[in-house]
């Protein structure tokens, strides 16, 4: 498994004998929408070329249609015919109008690749939890991969625990920006990808979705002090900068 970090929360995911396009927001620096009033996102620049973003590309995953996972840009510059995997409820969004091949799911199959959408809690209160709508996790299952869990947009949560339980992953990559909306933490901060380190002891963490966006409140180098204060090194957090990929084998049997 090889997992490329290309900004935010757009990654292209090497799984079995398939490449996907992971939550793509692809809009040039400041070409977005403000989320806390600070500046426009996204507040970085994409660090590679569109055609190396969509290179090798078999099918596009969005977790969810807020424009800091699927964005004007990426509407407008992805290819139209290859298959984009989504939530049930958003499988009629006006975000992917343009797209041929919708492929709403709970379970699918894509070539050898097992995926699973699982639950996420996009904020804790009513009132936010109402204004994110629903989100989603995935976890990819494969013959000699190590199974791997994207939690998506979620704090740390039952949901995320039941998941873990569930398919004990040895590969979790988590949102871990501290993103905040009306005072509310909506995915995880710096405290919670610890939890959740401590929790999935035996697991390798990957953490994204930071330094993109106006409402996220964590960077790379203070989840690092605070980790190594914990004992969780690098070589079992690990804080990817801007395309740099990794690689990950399956290590144990199952």
């Amino acid at each position: 498994m090889n997992y490329r970090l290309i900004r935010n929360a757009t990654g292209k995911l090497d799984f079995g004998n398939t490449r996907f396009l992971l939550d793509p927001m692809l809009s040039a620096k400041g070409a977005g929408p403000s989320y806390a009033g600070k500046e426009h996102s996204p507040i970085v620049d994409l660090p590679c070329g569109m055609w190396q973003v969509e290179s090798g590309v078999d099918c596009y995953i969005v977790s969810h249609v807020h424009s800091d996972h699927f964005d004007k840009a990426a509407m407008r510059t992805l290819e139209k015919d290859r298959p984009l995997y989504c939530q049930p409820c958003e499988e009629h969004a006006p975000e992917f109008a343009l797209f041929k091949k919708i492929r709403p799911f709970d379970t699918d199959i894509v070539n050898t690749v097992a995926i699973q959408r699982v639950p996420a809690k996009h904020g804790s209160s009513p009132e936010v939890l109402d204004d994110m709508g629903e989100a989603s996790g995935v976890v990819f299952m494969a013959a000699g991969e190590p199974t791997t869990y994207w939690a998506g947009d979620t704090i740390w949560c039952d949901e995320v625990k039941k998941t873990i339980d569930s398919y004990a992953p040895e590969v979790i990559i988590v949102h871990a920006g501290g993103a905040m909306w009306n005072g509310e933490l909506i995915i995880m901060d710096a405290k919670q990808v610890i939890e959740l380190c401590k929790y999935a002891p035996e697991a390798k963490v990957i953490a994204i979705h930071m330094e993109c966006c106006d409402h996220c409140t964590v960077t790379r180098q203070q989840l690092r002090e605070m980790a190594d204060a914990e004992g969780i090194g690098p070589d079992r957090l690990y804080i990817p900068a801007d395309y740099e990929q990794l690689e990950f084998k399956q290590y144990r049997a199952f």
